[in-house]
């Protein structure tokens, strides 16, 4: 058993972000909570939620907002990407919703004011590289870990070195764990929430934005294993790969994400064989 910190790790994987909460109920259910959240994409949206509202409690709002969620909630109407392709903008979507959802479902302005610490995982378009983020403004980190190149805006971000460009964490990595690594120590113990999917080549393709999207999602690198130090305990939870709950913004499948969700919390404690359900990395 571990006697350190409890370190969550959450994927991107846009709509199928939904089987994140039904993990959190289930982690909760079984005693196992976050000292330290690590996210990516929808991934990071979600972590800064339940880092804002800590406990069961927090969880089940946090379901509420996943069953009012529609397309339209980031996107915006499809107009609206003809509009930006006749202005030549560098992006269909315009973040201006996503914004304002980032406002409605956290009520702090900053990552590091969080009652739960949070690192935010995005992409440096200059370098492809991985960058992990333990301050800063959140809707601006927020917008770029969930900003698919094409889709939604980069954004620029300020930090030591001075401004640089950041898209979609899951360019560089869409299960986190590098960020994860960066912190752990012997003792500690990390828990992967993993919603990514491979891609499936076989789905219609009716318009030239299907394509785009699946050209990005195909891009995404969803590499799922990583070293840990001795020491460290690991639980892996895998929601079912073979559930095909339709495209990134395809949110008609949430109550069943919440369902799966939790079983593979379920499978994972069962496959350790003990009541914490942690084995050593």
């Amino acid at each position: 058993m571990a006697t350190g910190r409890t370190i969550f790790v959450l994927s991107g994987g846009g709509s199928r972000g939904a089987g994140q909460v039904g993990m959190l109920r289930a982690l909760h259910a079984a005693g196992i909570t976050p000292d330290v959240l690590v996210g990516a994409s929808v991934g990071a949206v979600n972590a800064c939620f339940v880092a804002a509202h800590p406990g069961a409690e927090g969880v089940e709002a946090l379901a509420g907002r996943w069953l009012e969620m529609r397309a339209e909630s980031l996107c915006g109407h499809r107009r609206g990407a003809v509009a930006n392709v006749a202005r030549r903008r560098p992006y269909l979507f315009s973040a201006d919703r996503f914004r304002r959802l980032v406002h409605a479902w956290v009520p702090t302005w900053h990552l590091e004011n969080l009652p739960v610490p949070v690192r935010v995982a995005t992409t440096d378009i200059a370098t492809g590289r991985a960058v992990h983020h333990d301050h800063g403004y959140i809707p601006d980190l927020l917008a770029a870990s969930a900003a698919l190149p094409g889709l939604f805006p980069p954004v620029v971000l300020h930090g030591p070195s001075g401004p640089s460009t950041h898209v979609d964490a899951g360019i560089s990595e869409n299960v986190p764990l590098s960020g994860a690594l960066e912190l752990v120590r012997p003792g500690d113990r990390v828990v992967v929430l993993d919603v990514t999917r491979t891609p499936q080549s076989h789905r219609a393709l009716r318009s030239p934005l299907d394509v785009l999207i699946a050209s990005l999602v195909a891009a995404v690198r969803n590499r799922a294993d990583a070293e840990f130090p001795a020491g460290v305990e690991v639980l892996r939870c895998k929601l079912d790969e073979d559930y095909d709950c339709g495209g990134v913004f395809d949110f008609g499948h949430t109550a069943r994400l919440f369902e799966l969700g939790e079983e593979a919390v379920r499978a994972a404690l069962a496959g350790t064989g003990t009541a914490a359900g942690l084995t050593a990395a």
